[in-house]
C-alpha cells in the first residue's frame, strides 16, 4: 500500500513537472512576437533620437543670426541692400 502511494506521487510529481515545462513553452512562444516588435521599437527610438540629434545641432547653428542670415542667401537667393549677384554660366 505504502510503495503503491510513493508510485502515486512519483506519478503526480512527474505530471506537475510536464505541466510546468509546457507552460513555460507557451509563454516563451507568446513572448517572441513581443521581443521581436520591441527590437523595432527601439530601433526606431534610436532613429528618432539621431534625428532630434541633428535638430538640435541644425537649430544651434541656425541661432546665431550670421548663420541664419548665410543658409537664407544660400536657399533664397537673398541680396542685402547694396549687394549685386553675379550669376556665373554653367559651363564656366
Amino acid at each position: 500500500m505504502y510503495d503503491k502511494f510513493i508510485k502515486f506521487l512519483i506519478f503526480i510529481q512527474i505530471l506537475i513537472i510536464f505541466y510546468l515545462g509546457f507552460i513555460i513553452v507557451k509563454e516563451k512562444i507568446k513572448n517572441k512576437p513581443i521581443k521581436e516588435e520591441i527590437g523595432v521599437y527601439k530601433n526606431y527610438i534610436e532613429k528618432l533620437e539621431q534625428e532630434n540629434k541633428k535638430l538640435k545641432e541644425k537649430l544651434e547653428y541656425l541661432s546665431d543670426p550670421e548663420n541664419l542670415k548665410k543658409d537664407m542667401k544660400e536657399k533664397f537667393n537673398l541680396v542685402e541692400p547694396g549687394e549685386k549677384v553675379i550669376i556665373l554660366p554653367q559651363n564656366f
